[in-house]
């Protein structure tokens, strides 16, 4: 490619790459001579206008106009020497279609022009490519540049001002409540759970109780009969009310499976159990003979302990799930108490099932 009217004493050109475009019978003479390896230098040639973007291109005795238009698309040029490696050459973004007939429109539309004013970092529309060089790629600089949406209005001037109404209303509150809602705490009371209520107790009480369960104070939004947190206890009832919780075994967590109680949070919850320890809540397991006990009193008690057996292996089941699901240490702590003394109920209850068998086995 050369340009017309060019000095022969001028610099030398870097290296450009562009695709050139030829019609059908052209196309197929040049192809073939590039396949053959023949000398081109008398059967092809280039020249491009000053302009850059017109000139003529002549292929043997064919001799056709040229414009060169810009793509859409930018196509990575590669060369190889041994056809294992390969290096980049240039980016393709400009190509040179040729034909036999003159382009009058070209001519025509630069006429009108000439009076206004371009801007010479701009690229006139007539030299802008529509299509890429892939089918899929067709229409390509419409089709996938879109305009932008143009932004909505907001009005500023409402907002602001319910702003400053919203902060007026708290400056004129006497008192002000907030409150933080767990999202956790209510899917558990959607799924049936028992919920601790707050009771109503003594200042230094609830606030030593605060201070222990929840690590300092929490919010008074709530009233006073406000759900605080949410905890599966499942307590058995059957006992009556002047059992005393240190000296009956049975009386520790013995409710019905569906009865739900209300817990209230006190700092005797969280108190030291160095005088009394975990085998003190409960009883040494009777001592059985023959003489007191017959033989239907005896298998009467093996069923009573099975079923007692079978409900305390269910709660302390229970109790683990929920010791799972607890963060707060306090109540972690105190959950663990409770599934120990189930526990230790459990064993002294098979302890006792052993014996009346065997008190059986020698009855019989």
């Amino acid at each position: 490619m050369y340009r017309g009217n060019q000095d022969i004493d001028s610099p030398a050109e870097l290296e450009s790459q562009f695709l050139l475009r030829l019609p059908e019978e052209p196309a197929r003479i040049l192809r073939e001579a590039i396949h053959n390896n023949s000398t081109l230098k008398d059967r092809f040639a280039i020249k491009v206008d000053n302009d850059m973007r017109h000139g003529e291109v002549r292929v043997d005795h064919y001799l056709m106009n040229a414009k060169v238009v810009d793509l859409p698309t930018i196509v990575e040029s590669l060369k190889t020497i041994d056809s294992k490696g390969f290096y980049k050459t240039a980016d393709i973004c400009q190509m040179l279609i040729c034909k036999e007939e003159d382009d009058q429109t070209t001519t025509d539309d630069d006429s009108p022009q000439k009076t206004k004013k371009k801007d010479p970092n701009k690229v006139d529309k007539k030299y802008l490519w529509p299509h890429g060089i892939t089918p899929p790629s067709k229409n390509v600089r419409k089709r996938r540049f879109r305009k932008t949406l143009k932004k909505k209005y907001v009005e500023a001037p409402e907002i602001e001002k319910e702003v400053k109404r919203l902060l007026r209303s708290d400056n004129d509150a006497v008192s002000v409540k907030w409150e933080v809602i767990n999202e956790d705490d209510e899917n558990r009371v959607n799924k049936g759970t028992v919920v601790i209520k707050k009771e109503p107790v003594e200042a230094n009480n609830q606030n030593v109780a605060e201070h222990d369960i929840f690590g300092g104070a929490v919010s008074d939004s709530e009233e006073e009969d406000a759900h605080l947190n949410v905890l599966e206890l499942d307590e058995n009832s059957q006992n009556s009310a002047e059992d005393s919780h240190l000296t009956d075994s049975n009386s520790v967590m013995n409710a019905s499976v569906d009865s739900k109680i209300l817990t209230e949070f006190s700092s005797d919850m969280f108190a030291e159990t160095q005088n009394s320890p975990l085998m003190d809540y409960y009883h040494q397991p009777p001592s059985y003979s023959t003489q007191n006990l017959s033989k239907n009193a005896i298998e009467s008690r093996l069923e009573d302990l099975e079923v007692d057996l079978a409900d305390l292996k269910a709660r302390r089941q229970q109790q683990e799930l929920e010791i799972e699901n607890l963060e707060n240490l306090a109540l972690r702590q105190r959950f663990q108490d409770i599934l120990d003394r189930l526990l230790q109920e459990q064993l002294e209850k098979e302890q006792e099932q052993y014996d009346l068998q065997e008190l059986l086995k020698h009855a019989n």
